[in-house]
């Protein structure tokens, strides 16, 4: 068959998107062609590229695709693919982009027929929140504080109260603060309560702090929220864009007194191993939430802020950065679903 043309999202600069238009090539044999449904934007990975932070490593920047959280129709499948057909709705890190094709084994998740594709294209910003719950070793009746209430916030706080966690939260923003409350917070203090929710934590404070933002006025809230061999998980990139600090950011009073380990939590690994030495790796994470979202048992709706055709994602991201009516996320629709 002919694949036709796909239309693929671009950031040539910070500020600059593209609509390129770019020619598909039939799948191979091991290969699918796909039209996307809808795609979810990971605002904190894409918003800070489109404003043009430091980038997090070495290398060519710009020119980049954006987006990682697409769901598809699959519309031809090569001659040895055996896990999918056509029709198949699927899972999968291709960007913000019309069609695609892919490898069969670059596939995520088949979603059940009652699956909603909006629901478990966010599946991505929630495995970043059970990451952190699960490398920090939350357990049932730990008391976690995330700090900040994005869309990563909100997830964390999600997956920590799903694990049986007693779950508070950092945060200056109302709308945020509620929906936290919906997804499982305890109780969630304003920056400048931090007394108040050093008291609601206890003597002992907190087992685990998510950082889930990059001020370095919140990377001193965790320290002073940790309690004594507690954990502060690094969703966030304290620093990012900043001057450097007026404190310490290790200071001993906290760090080396606490005994604190600090990790960074926004990775695992890609595939499982032979010997099931990478029992929770991202496949096998992906696979778990998005079979509870199609289940109903977890609920992306409230970080769902609204939804834009995928050509206006412009639009969309200039809308999550001027913080009109708070939003979370939004999607992008790309073809009927």
């Amino acid at each position: 068959m002919n694949p036709g043309n796909a239309t693929v999202v671009w950031l040539n600069a910070p500020g600059q998107l593209e609509l390129r238009t770019e020619s598909l090539r039939p799948p191979g044999d091991r290969e699918v062609l796909c039209e996307t449904l809808v795609t979810a934007i990971s605002p904190g990975t894409e918003l800070a590229a489109f404003k043009g932070l430091p980038p997090l490593r070495p290398g060519v920047v710009y020119p980049r695709l954006q987006g990682y959280c697409n769901v598809a129709r699959v519309l031809a499948c090569g001659t040895a693919v055996t896990s999918l057909q056509p029709g198949d709705r699927v899972l999968s890190f291709s960007s913000h982009r019309s069609a695609f094709v892919a490898a069969e084994d670059e596939i995520l998740f088949k979603l059940p027929d009652e699956a909603r594709a909006d629901h478990i294209a966010c599946t991505y910003l929630f495995h970043l929140g059970y990451n952190a719950v699960l490398r920090a070793g939350v357990r049932a009746g730990s008391r976690v504080l995330v700090i900040g209430l994005g869309a990563l916030g909100l997830t964390t706080v999600a997956m920590a109260a799903l694990a049986g966690a007693r779950v508070f939260a950092l945060s200056d923003q109302a709308q945020p603060a509620a929906l936290a409350r919906q997804m499982g917070a305890e109780a969630v203090f304003g920056r400048a309560e931090l007394p108040a929710l050093k008291q609601a934590l206890g003597p002992d404070l907190a087992d685990v702090v998510v950082s889930t933002t990059n001020g370095w006025s919140d990377w001193e809230a965790a320290l002073q929220a940790a309690g004594r061999m507690g954990v502060i998980a690094v969703l966030g990139f304290p620093g990012r864009g900043e001057a450097p600090p007026g404190f310490n950011p290790l200071d001993s009073q906290h760090f080396y007194m606490k005994q604190l380990r600090i990790e960074a939590v926004g990775m695992s690994p890609e595939r499982p191993d032979s010997r099931g030495f990478c029992r929770f790796n991202e496949r096998a994470n992906l696979d778990y939430l998005a079979g509870l979202i199609a289940a109903g048992r977890l609920d992306p709706t409230p970080i769902i802020s609204g939804t834009y055709a995928g050509t206006d994602i412009g639009r969309a991201y200039a809308d999550l950065i001027a913080r009109r009516s708070s939003p979370i996320t939004y999607l992008l629709t790309w073809n009927n679903s």
